[in-house]
């Protein structure tokens, strides 16, 4: 696979670096994590007007119909800008759960307003018991009503739930062995929700359904189409997020790479002591593997069966995984005290790190779902995965 840059997508990866550089500076990060939504709207519309939100949406519903490999060149800039907008939630995993709708009045009605910043839309999957987003057993559930459905049941841990006007419900139909997804209105009547930040500084929300009301045309797929749009979808999001991290994993290294050419000790650069070098370097091949690896999966969304993308996007999200958590934890280590600050942008990085670790399953999830699939991978494939 060509991974030579077209002109558009370098147009598109120099925008995106210039608007981090330019209008989304750290000190503007920060100020962005004191607003209650847990980010800014003004830099959302922004976004919108670029056409940034439109990438992963088809042509045919107002959108750019970009390609994962679009996506991740243009994730890998904003993931080094460190930001904070449901870009990922909205744009990339709610929008392919409703590109994936066998209604194409739904998939017109609503994937338009997320390519123009319309809505913010939230996908309310995971529940009390559950694993991680892969975990399909639901206990929330779809009664039918005269005019529609009847939902009921408590959603936890849903990102940017605090700022979504639309949510994603994803509710075991009652009477049937389906699992159903539902587009609900967050102000429906019989919904609350309780609000909380995150560790990087954006919001979640725990959802409680107590007999809200939807009508018919809410359901937006059921049965053996619900899990396989969620698990194409949240294999779209993990490798948007492995470009934001490894975009992440390069900003470290150049702040630091900075740091310790500036920070004397015993008469002479940081820089020049050799065990510090050693680390540099080890950083330096953390990232280089892991936009290999990278690399292999994008590649393998284009060349292999459904099996083999599956391995060879877990493998990716357990290496970068592990990746990101190595090189932001030596860039705090070699800044030293300041490392650890607020107003050190490091530090910040690493709490990316933690939280791209944790969702759409941990490390040890994706290491058992990449072996089950590996052996579905053609052998070049399954060398650059784990040379």
């Amino acid at each position: 696979m060509n991974f030579s840059l077209t002109d558009e997508q370098r147009m598109l990866v120099e925008s995106a670096e210039r608007y981090g550089r330019d209008k989304y500076t750290f000190e503007e990060r920060r100020h962005i994590g004191s607003n209650p939504e847990g980010f800014s709207r003004q830099h959302w519309n922004q976004f919108a007007e670029m056409g940034w939100l439109a990438l992963a949406i088809p042509e045919s519903c107002g959108g750019l119909g970009g390609t994962a490999t679009d996506i991740a060149m243009l994730m890998e800039p904003l993931g080094s800008a460190l930001i904070i907008e449901p870009v990922v939630d909205t744009a990339i995993l709610a929008a392919s759960l409703i590109g994936a709708s066998p209604d194409p009045a739904q998939r017109e009605q609503w994937l338009g307003r997320i390519a123009t910043g319309e809505l913010i839309v939230a996908l309310a999957h995971q529940e009390q018991a559950s694993r991680n987003e892969y975990d399909f057993q639901v206990r929330t559930s779809a009664t039918r009503t005269a005019d529609g459905w009847s939902l009921s049941g408590q959603k936890h841990r849903v990102f940017h739930g605090a700022a979504a006007s639309v949510l994603l419900v994803s509710a075991h139909l009652e009477g049937t062995a389906d699992l159903g997804l539902f587009i609900v209105d967050s102000h429906s009547a019989g919904l609350s929700s309780e609000h909380y930040e995150l560790i990087d500084g954006s919001r979640g929300a725990d959802i409680r359904l107590n007999g809200v009301q939807v009508p018919a045309t809410a359901l937006l797929m059921n049965g053996g189409l619900t899990e396989q749009a969620l698990e194409q979808a949240l294999d779209q999001a993990i490798l948007a997020g492995c470009s934001a991290a490894i975009g992440s994993m390069e900003a470290v290294m150049a702040m630091t790479a900075d740091y310790l050419k500036t920070r004397v000790q015993y008469g002479k650069p940081l820089a020049q002591f050799q065990a510090l070098q050693h680390r540099m370097a080890e950083m330096f091949v953390e990232t280089d593997q892991s936009r290999a690896i990278l690399h292999s999966a994008l590649a393998a969304v284009e060349s292999t069966d459904a099996g083999g993308r599956q391995a060879a996007i877990s493998a990716a999200k357990y290496q970068i995984s592990k990746a990101a958590y190595f090189v932001a934890s030596q860039g705090i280590q070699l800044h030293g005290g300041i490392g650890t600050t607020e107003e050190y942008a490091v530090g910040h990085h690493y709490k990316m790190a933690v939280m791209f670790d944790q969702r759409f399953g941990d490390a040890s999830f994706h290491l058992d779902r990449s072996s089950l699939g590996i052996d579905q991978l053609d052998q070049p494939l399954k060398g650059a995965l784990y040379a």
